[in-house]
């Protein structure tokens, strides 16, 4: 919001793309930010130029109380910038360019000879990824005509707490590992309800909407929907090397990197390597957002049965602790990222990821690359004693040797430590859910 109303005190034209995946908030934002402005906000629909033309030029002069006509976009915006200064918003810009590929050449000429010696704000938005980038490409009309862009990521685990007050931070690790951060799905959980009747409610729940929007978004962005349903599980059942996907899947190894490519692109997978390792056959692929992990592990598999009301959340609940374990591993994570930009460590790192090796893996591995200056924690989603602690540091620093990264800092990050006071005295960074209130 700052970024965009710095742009707006600048007083000049500027060309503005926001994207991100469906659901994370772009719409929202924007609405925001023209309240109380100068703007006029439109929503791009699947139909023929002419009739979004129409439509466009009969809303514009209905929320301005002016009569334009125009028979293409280009007269049209020429009457446009002649009202001075304006955010004129699209939303789902990319439902234009796959309606007629001939869009970014249009919007290059309204932009070179109309709008950029304007007072004009452009903003367009899009949650196809694919399309917005493209858009950003060396090949493309518009290429080098933006002046500013935003990717969206979905809120972190420490905004939670705001939209959630009366959760502990227990029960918003589990918040976390449900719905992630995606700020359209906060208003499908009610505080004053436990965590388990809010999944029960919108998850086994047939009409609900988080019951199936995962796969609904599939179907709206991708031709061949199943297909990418069906990678999306086998990575998240832990088929994470590409043979492995493609066994799973049945989709030939050699197709399989444009389909990985493509859920890449939209922010659904990531690739991940060890982090003092990037080489060939290295990496794996992950389930990006904790909504998809959750949805494909916990309801997918299971629709029939919820279909027919035989099956509830309580069936799943012992499954769901050991779940959350790879949920506390990213919320540590987060946690680390926040002291270190506080100067709570006693280092500064610049990488923050994963190391494994055959059988071998450290949770979070702080490495500074400048220094190299190393810290490697554990995460562990359990309440421990002071003598479980000392074993998990003391294998800890074992796995710490294989690494090739040398001695460095030593940590543990759980539910709950006892004795943390003691093993701080002896220079362990040790950390659980009492501290997190210290980082917000």
């Amino acid at each position: 919001m700052g970024a965009l109303e710095d742009l707006y005190t600048q007083e000049r034209a500027h060309l503005v793309l926001i994207h991100g995946r469906r659901r994370i908030g772009k719409t929202e934002l924007v609405k925001q930010f023209i309240k109380g402005k100068k703007a006029f906000y439109f929503l791009s629909r699947k139909e023929p130029m002419e009739l979004e033309l129409e439509r466009l030029v009969r809303l514009f002069n209905r929320k301005f109380n002016v009569f334009i006509e125009a028979r293409n976009l280009e007269e049209f915006f020429e009457k446009v910038a002649e009202l001075g200064r304006l955010v004129f918003v699209i939303d789902e810009f990319p439902y234009w360019v796959e309606e007629e590929k001939s869009i970014p050449s249009t919007f290059q000429y309204i932009w070179d000879e109309i709008l950029k010696e304007s007072k004009i704000m452009l903003v367009l938005l899009g949650s196809s990824i694919a399309t917005m980038e493209s858009l950003m490409s060396y090949k493309n009309p518009l290429y080098g005509r933006r002046t500013a862009q935003f990717r969206l990521q979905s809120m972190g685990f420490f905004h939670l707490w705001k939209a959630f007050s009366r959760y502990s931070w227990e029960e918003l690790v589990k918040v976390y590992g449900v719905i992630d951060g995606i700020p359209a799905y906060f208003q499908y959980f009610d505080d004053s309800l436990s965590v388990e009747e809010n999944i029960e409610r919108n998850f086994y729940n047939r009409v609900s909407v988080l019951y199936e929007d995962a796969e609904r978004l599939l179907k709206d962005e991708l031709r061949e929907p199943i297909t990418y349903l069906n990678i999306l599980k086998a990575i998240n059942d832990g088929k994470t090397k590409l043979t492995e996907i493609a066994n799973e899947t049945k989709v030939a190894v050699t197709n399989l990197p444009k389909y990985l490519k493509v859920l890449e692109t939209l922010d659904l997978i990531r690739k991940e390597y060890p982090i003092n390792q990037i080489k060939r056959g290295k990496s794996i692929y992950r389930v990006k957002d904790f909504y998809y992990r959750f949805w494909l592990r916990f309801v997918y598999p299971y629709r029939d049965d919820i279909e027919i009301g035989t099956i509830s959340f309580a069936d799943f609940e012992k499954d769901f602790n050991r779940y959350l374990g790879e949920v506390f591993e990213n919320v540590a994570g987060q946690f680390l990222i926040r002291l270190n930009s506080l100067g709570r460590l006693p280092f500064r790192f610049t990488k923050l990821g994963r190391w494994w090796h055959k059988e071998e893996e450290i949770d979070l591995v702080a490495l500074n690359s400048i220094t190299k200056e190393v810290g490697f924690f554990e995460a562990k989603w359990k309440d421990l004693s002071e003598r479980e602690a000392r074993g998990i540091l003391k294998d800890l620093r074992r796995k710490a040797t294989l690494t090739g990264m040398g001695g460095g800092h030593f940590g543990l990050i759980a539910k709950g430590v006892k004795g943390k006071e003691s093993l701080r005295e002896e220079d362990y960074l040790v950390f659980d859910l009492g501290d997190f209130k210290d980082v917000i």
